[in-house]
């Protein structure tokens, strides 16, 4: 394996993980320790993870950026679960509101031969979806960016401010009890901080890694969601905390 690949495989390991130690990466990868010493040593030095004493941990920082590419292979099975969920809360003819997350993104593969109309700021979305026809495509433009694979920017913004959709689904950041959906961007933000203001309902999506952290800017207040779908069964308190704000949530407690 290339320096450039493991290194990749490196942070996807430690998204999932949080934390790695030398011995467990040497072994994982087949390589000596110093080798993983040299790799954690420069992604510190991409400010991605910060070393330890035999391993190293990443940086929970409130506008960490994980481009698409790497985001889209971690936790792909809890996707799926968090996607069929929000697949049955879509009705035919609907018009719905699907974000640059690689999380809402696997709800193409649930919605292909419904008719829809799909709103979209994703690239990927689009190509996903370009085939079917009972599908009436609509791209927000704006401009394009390579890390999320999606639109964004004032053009965006201001569509999205003349239309309006059915259902909106839409990930995250992260979740804060007090301060609400956060995003790490603004620019991501006031993407969805319009969509949320411009949809009959708002579906989160969300996997159970992101409840509880916080991120640079607030998209919105939970009392903004109509729903929150993810794929683990949540504790009383979340329970408590989106009850008291009128939100249904949709967990594995309930399949």
């Amino acid at each position: 394996m290339m320096t450039a690949q493991r290194r990749e495989e490196l942070k996807k390991y430690m998204l999932e993980h949080k934390s790695a130690s030398v011995l467990d990466m040497a072994r994982r990868f087949q390589v000596s320790g110093q080798t993983i010493r040299r790799d954690f040593e420069a992604l510190e030095k991409e400010g991605f993870l910060q070393r330890s004493y035999g391993g190293a941990m990443v940086k929970d920082r409130k506008t960490a950026f994980v481009p698409n590419t790497v985001k889209s292979e971690l936790f792909v099975d809890e996707k799926k679960v968090i996607c069929r969920r929000a697949a049955e809360q879509i009705c035919p003819n609907d018009c719905i509101f699907i974000d640059h997350s690689t999380t809402a993104l696997a709800l193409c593969d649930e919605i292909r031969q419904m008719p829809l109309t799909v709103v979209t700021n994703s690239y990927r979305v689009i190509g996903q979806l370009a085939d079917c026809f009972n599908i009436q495509l609509v791209s927000t433009g704006g401009t394009y960016h390579g890390g999320i694979e999606g639109f964004s920017g004032l053009e965006t913004v201001r569509y999205l401010q003349q239309h309006c959709v059915d259902k909106a689904f839409l990930s995250c950041r992260a979740i804060d009890p007090l301060r609400g959906v956060n995003d790490a961007y603004e620019t991501i933000a006031n993407v969805r901080q319009t969509v949320v203001e411009n949809a009959d309902s708002v579906y989160l999506l969300a996997d159970h890694t992101k409840f509880g952290k916080s991120g640079f800017i607030t998209v919105c207040g939970l009392d903004q969601l109509d729903y929150v779908i993810t794929d683990r069964p949540l504790d009383r308190e979340w329970r408590k905390l989106f009850a008291e704000n009128k939100v249904k949530v949709l967990d594995g407690s309930n399949e």
